[in-house]
């Protein structure tokens, strides 16, 4: 099947980004980087293998940039229906995660249309996963990997609850930057690389 795309000017962030169905799967991409890609979506999966003797105790996941849900069908995928709470900034965005979800797993979420830094600074909830998956391109936003907000997902995890951060390296200085402020906030941690993207797991 040739790629079918739907194109849509997302403001200043995003120039564009394409709604493109492949080979019968949903993707969200830009010009240069893949957001979303169903149950296929590399980050998720790694996360989710990474985690899988974890995962039957994951009864609440925060997801923190949304992209197509792609977290929730990999979890699924796997078997596992936990609650989720969604928190994307972009209506637009948002309206296609939930739009395109299967039914069996639509009823278990709660979709936040919100900045993520603003949702943390406000969040009282605990989460047994947060996964932060926020992007510009390929460029993650300052704030996410600076000492307050990573503070702030701490605290939201529930006794015994994991955490992952999907990073992609901009240059080195800042990632060595980003290394250590996640360090100081988890200091047992590991990272998984898998192809451009690095994948912080506390």
């Amino acid at each position: 099947m040739y790629p079918v795309s739907l194109r849509k000017g997302l403001g200043s962030d995003t120039s564009f980004l394409e709604l493109i169905l492949f080979r019968n799967r949903l993707q969200l991409a830009t010009k240069d980087v893949l957001y979303s890609d169903g149950d296929q979506y590399l980050p998720a999966t790694v996360v989710c293998n990474h985690l899988n003797q974890f995962l039957p105790h994951a009864q609440h996941v925060l997801v923190l940039g949304t992209g197509l849900a792609s977290m929730v069908q990999v979890l699924a995928k796997q078997g596992f229906r936990p609650q989720f709470t969604l928190v994307e900034k972009d209506k637009l965005i948002l309206q296609w995660a939930l739009e395109f979800l299967p039914d069996p797993v639509s009823g278990n979420i709660e979709p936040i249309c919100e900045d993520a830094a603003g949702f943390m600074q406000r969040n009282t909830a605990k989460y047994d996963l947060i996964f932060i998956d926020i992007f510009n391109n390929r460029t993650v936003p300052a704030f996410v990997f600076e000492l307050p907000f990573l503070t702030q997902c701490r605290d939201s995890l529930a006794p015994g609850g994991r955490l992952a951060f999907n990073y992609i390296v901009a240059n080195e200085a800042e990632w060595e930057h980003v290394q250590h402020v996640f360090g100081t906030v988890f200091p047992e941690y590991k990272i998984v690389s898998r192809s451009i993207n690095k994948i912080l797991i506390a």
